[in-house]
């Protein structure tokens, strides 16, 4: 039986349908692959695999432009969703891995690095209403050292984990307040130094859980 080499169309049972190049009986060159779902891809094709250049469009909407290998995203692309989401970036293996940047449709955006499609390793967050989280993060939280600014000119620079302020950190107010200690679970927690603009004096407390215990003497 001879082989497929050139032009084609391939139609299946199932209504998927094949239009392109083919080279020793597989889609070689440039090709469109049309599913039976609706799911379709246009593009580069090595062996019957996505290698090279193309786009994915999903039946629900979403879709991926940009490099492939192996039938899998690798290299850099961009992929769109029906919400308005956006993220442009590196891939490897089918997963958002590297370097990238995610737009919501909601106005939150993301630039940093990310390991099988979650936030990971370094990277700013920029919240709809202006906040942003500039450190590490893993697993889609901020976690290690970072820095969180609000428009009111709050700011935190210190240890996080699981989103939440945890160990060492330094806590600015707008009015020139400032407590330099330890937290735990998102509250003042432990030892700390607290700034009063008014008397600008420096004392030294005891905290538990956001609530002040007392305040320590010298020679505590």
């Amino acid at each position: 039986m001879e082989k497929r080499h050139g032009r084609g169309i391939q139609l299946w049972k199932n209504k998927s349908k094949y239009t392109g190049q083919w080279k020793n009986d597989k889609p070689n060159g440039y090709g469109k692959f049309e599913s039976s779902n609706g799911d379709y891809y246009i593009g580069d094709w090595l062996d019957g695999q996505a290698n090279g250049k193309g786009l994915f469009v999903n039946n629900n909407g979403s879709k991926y432009e940009g490099d492939w290998k192996n039938d899998k995203q690798n290299g850099e692309g961009v992929e769109i969703w029906p919400d308005g989401s956006e993220y442009k970036g590196s891939y490897s293996n089918g997963a958002k891995n590297g370097f990238g940047e995610f737009r919501w449709g909601n106005g939150c955006i993301y630039v940093g690095n990310f390991v099988n499609n979650d936030i990971c390793g370094k990277g700013k967050y920029i919240f709809g209403d202006n906040r942003f989280y500039e450190g590490m993060w893993k697993d889609n939280k901020m976690n290690g050292f970072g820095r969180f600014e609000w428009p009111d000119g709050k700011i935190f620079e210190g240890e996080y984990l699981n989103d939440k302020k945890d160990g060492f950190g330094i806590f600015n107010w707008p009015d020139g307040r400032i407590y330099k200690g330890y937290w735990k679970n998102g509250k003042q927690h432990g030892e700390g130094d607290y700034y009063n603009p008014k008397t600008k004096e420096w004392k030294r407390g005891l905290w538990e859980y956001g609530k002040r215990i007392k305040w320590i003497k010298k020679e505590e």
